[in-house]
């Protein structure tokens, strides 16, 4: 095959520079030195993704603001919907925890819809959508339509004790749109689009003589230096500062690592949550939760409940912390068995927002001043800071601090 035909790319994952065929033909490139994905072939164009993104924002509406449950309390309906436990919980004292859950819920769903729909409108305007595919990259990780999902199955075990539970027909509206967001996270391919958009910025010939640079926000493997007025050397095709010490980024992954830290304090002290039935009170913290679903008998429930609200947080800790140990300290550790522990960190953070969603649906179904009173306590705030926070440190963790000390061994070693 030509050399034309090949251009070459920096592994963002572990650096390595790789030579990739231009066209696969639907087929996958990965790094062969970690596996990471470089080019996917088996995506879809911008056309079609706008399609799909266009059907997500037909359904929003009726996923997020008509009822998804319901309740028979002594004869009267009372409904759950997304919109209404967000409302709830602000009205009844708790705005911050409540635009949390908004931001996750609501705000970024529709946002990632409404970007992919702008690229296609800058397309046909012949606009540079330099700001839209930066955003749209930096918004996937909170739209948890698929945590929130699941979360609807959790609140409606623990809501069954007390009054009968029909699901509305508008939860097939959610539930559509959930598999189409997940369908559009699969199939959108935001490299290909900064090509598409930026033709000009051309790639690498598998000749090239010396090391190329890498930038991390646009995926771009070039040859320029391109420095701006302050002497800081930027993306040629995303403005991205290049010039970012790995001092600077390992700061902002301990300042939010430990912050994440001390909410997690409180946020397991404090009850999260206190019913009201029949003139007594009880008030539940993270694991006097998961010990009453095992109490009912949803063996299920507690496990998914304890994973998501006290084993990954805390598991997720640990790791970020191990990992900025080793970077520190310079540990010569597995490096994959290191990868596969930030993939994991990557993967999972999210999934602790299941807590607070059960009960945004709890403060929509089981209202203030009825015969079943539900109110959420002091602890939500401090577990969804502590969750947010945790989430910001894992994506500022570079993986290609961890391989410069893995090569560092190895030269070590061969030398040696």
């Amino acid at each position: 095959m030509k050399k034309e035909e090949h251009y070459l790319q920096r592994c963002l994952e572990c650096d390595t520079v790789v030579n990739i065929a231009k066209d696969l033909h639907n087929q996958t490139a990965c790094c062969p030195n970690c596996d990471e994905v470089l080019q996917s072939g088996n995506r879809w164009g911008l056309r079609r993704c706008t399609i799909i993104a266009l059907s997500i924002l037909i359904l929003l509406p009726f996923a997020l603001w008509f009822p998804l449950m319901s309740i028979d309390l002594l004869g009267v309906p009372i409904d759950a919907s997304v919109w209404g436990g967000v409302w709830k919980m602000a009205t009844a004292g708790f705005p911050y925890t409540a635009f949390m859950i908004l931001i996750c819920s609501v705000i970024m769903p529709i946002s990632f819809a409404l970007l992919v729909i702008s690229l296609r409108l800058q397309r046909l305007l012949g606009y540079r959508p330099r700001y839209t595919l930066i955003f749209l990259k930096k918004a996937k990780q909170w739209v948890m339509l698929d945590v929130y999902l699941v979360a609807l199955a959790v609140a409606a075990f623990k809501v069954r004790e007390y009054a009968p539970l029909s699901f509305d027909i508008y939860l097939l509206p959610f539930v559509l749109t959930t598999i189409l967001t997940i369908l559009l996270f699969i199939k959108i391919d935001p490299n290909r689009l900064w090509n598409e958009f930026y033709p000009e910025y051309h790639s690498l010939s598998p000749d090239y003589p010396s090391q190329p640079t890498l930038c991390p926000e646009c995926d771009y493997t070039f040859d320029e230096n391109i420095v701006d007025k302050k002497g800081r050397q930027r993306c040629p095709r995303c403005e991205t500062n290049l010039a970012i010490p790995d001092s600077a980024k390992l700061q902002r992954v301990w300042a939010t690592l430990v912050a994440g830290v001390i909410m997690m304090i409180p946020a397991n002290i404090l009850p999260i949550s206190s019913t009201e039935f029949a003139g007594s009170t009880s008030a539940d913290s993270l694991m006097s939760g998961v010990l009453l679903f095992i109490s009912m008998g949803s063996y299920t429930v507690a496990a998914i409940v304890f994973i998501a609200s006290i084993a990954v947080p805390f598991s997720k800790v640990g790791v970020i912390l191990y990992l900025l140990l080793a970077i520190h300290f310079r540990w010569k550790h597995p490096i994959h068995w290191q990868m596969k522990l930030l993939h994991y960190v990557h993967f999972v953070g999210r999934w602790s927002m299941l807590d607070l969603f059960v009960l945004a649906l709890m403060m929509s179904l089981v209202e203030r001043g009825q015969i079943i009173s539900f109110s959420v306590g002091d602890a939500a705030f401090y577990f969804g800071a502590a969750v947010f926070l945790t989430m910001i440190s894992s994506s500022n963790l570079d993986a290609r601090m961890l391989w410069r000390i893995h090569r560092e061994h190895q030269d070590t070693k061969t030398s040696g």
